[in-house]
């Protein structure tokens, strides 16, 4: 029998919220989250966590800055999902906005399989039929048409390791930006930034796919 359990709903945060405030009806929504202080609902760019604490951002950042320099092609490969989608779109205009060249593919989980598959990769390098268009289940860019330099994940990549070792005798590197948990084994890809890889001292590991690609864009600006 399905059972409705009230949440706590401390009285000292709901009195601090309304200090600061907040309406009653959210002070008690926040409250029974465990919000004890308002300062945990800033959104200001001023309490952002510094980006030294990801593990890898600054070694993607000067590997990123160096490719672009280069005038290497990029190509995302995201997830097909809400965070995938947005994370794609931070990582394109981002590094555009830096001069890169670089397009996007986001391929159907159901028909390619989750994360950096070795098919994903045989899609990257082959671009998509001579005949024109997309293949079923995949939204792509225009670079997407010529074998990239470089693989650049968002959303997923922590657990590909056989996309990865694909990638690399195919002679594309590949850039991992995840917030999943990781397996056994990371993949052998030229950088990983993911706050729950091992030896990561970034203080939250609760960052969602697209704040990581912000992140990395934080210090490759900083680059």
């Amino acid at each position: 029998m399905l059972e409705i359990t009230p949440r706590s709903i401390p009285a000292a945060a709901v009195q601090h919220l309304l200090d600061n405030g907040y309406a009653s009806a959210m002070a008690r929504i926040f409250a029974a989250r465990g919000i004890t202080d308002s300062r945990q609902l800033d959104t200001s760019l001023a309490e952002l966590l510094p980006f030294d604490n990801l593990k890898n951002a600054r070694e993607m950042a000067r590997l990123l800055a160096d490719a672009i320099a280069a005038r290497k092609k990029l190509l995302v490969i995201a997830d097909y999902d809400a965070d995938g989608a947005t994370a794609c779109a931070v990582a394109v205009r981002g590094l555009r906005s830096f001069g890169a060249q670089v397009d996007f593919i986001v391929p159907n989980r159901f028909e390619y399989g989750y994360g950096l598959t070795p098919e994903i990769v045989h899609l990257a390098a082959e671009g998509p039929p001579r005949s024109g268009g997309a293949p079923t289940g995949v939204l792509l860019a225009g670079a997407a048409q010529h074998k990239p330099d470089i693989l650049l994940t968002v959303d997923n990549g922590i657990a590909s390791v056989k996309g990865v070792a694909e990638a690399n005798r195919l002679g594309m590197q590949v850039f991992v930006t995840d917030h999943h948990l990781p397996g056994d084994t990371l993949p052998d890809a030229a950088c990983i930034v993911n706050p729950n890889q091992p030896g990561c001292a970034f203080p939250t590991r609760h960052m969602a796919g697209v704040g990581v690609m912000f992140y990395v864009l934080l210090a490759l600006r900083a680059e």
